[in-house]
């Protein structure tokens, strides 16, 4: 019986040893799957969804700030901004950005949507940069970016709301029936659930990081 517990001792000892031996095999040669495979399945749908946003602010959102020459004659190398935009809004007849041509855009839009495009441009759009830069890479994302994250969920999550709200109460002579419905539920709405699960969720990682931060404090 003794020796037939050391044999098992034997075996175990001898197996754990083989999978820590390969573990770092693949870590020299494969290091980047052995981060990957710590990395969460979601922080990839947040890049997803927020690549997709940074993109959208670039080329629909935020072209009204750039240099006019840049994109509003006929001939400019941003141009084709223009025809984009007009094909967007006449695609999904978005209300928010129904004006007849970029430059008129932003001042021909309601007061609060307008103030939005400004804290996107100057808040929303380098939160994006960053958090897109953190979550392609392989490694696990650290406290900056979950920092990061926090505040782009919240502002993002207020502003799809806020553009939610007005459409539910925007009459068929602003948006028609059948693409308020699309735009509300298919282009909007998702744009505030996921950045409200994603505040929630870079909360929850930041939240153990700050109670110990308390606790070394009071234990000091």
């Amino acid at each position: 019986m003794h020796q037939t517990s050391s044999f098992a001792l034997t075996l175990h000892r001898s197996g754990r040893t083989n999978r820590k031996s390969f573990c770092s095999i693949v870590q020299f040669f494969w290091p980047n799957r052995v981060i990957m495979a710590n990395k969460p399945i979601r922080d990839w749908v947040y890049l997803a969804i927020i690549g997709l946003q940074l993109t959208g602010m670039l080329v629909l959102d935020l072209v009204a700030f750039y240099p006019k020459p840049l994109w509003e004659p006929a001939g400019a190398p941003l141009h084709f901004l223009v025809g984009l935009r007009r094909r967007y809004v006449a695609s999904t007849g978005d209300p928010f950005f129904s004006a007849s041509s970029s430059s008129a855009a932003v001042h021909s839009s309601a007061p609060w949507f307008e103030a939005f495009l400004y804290v996107e441009g100057f808040v929303q759009f380098p939160l994006a940069a960053f958090l897109v830069s953190r979550l392609a890479a392989a490694r696990r994302i650290g406290g900056a970016a979950e920092l990061a994250g926090l505040a782009f969920g919240c502002l993002t999550f207020m502003g799809s709301v806020a553009c939610c709200y007005e459409l539910l109460h925007m009459g068929p002579e602003q948006v028609a029936a059948e693409k308020k419905t699309r735009l509300l539920y298919g282009t909007y709405l998702p744009f505030v659930v996921i950045p409200a699960v994603l505040a929630v969720d870079m909360f929850l990682r930041l939240l153990p990081r700050v109670q110990d931060t308390g606790t070394k404090d009071k234990d000091e």
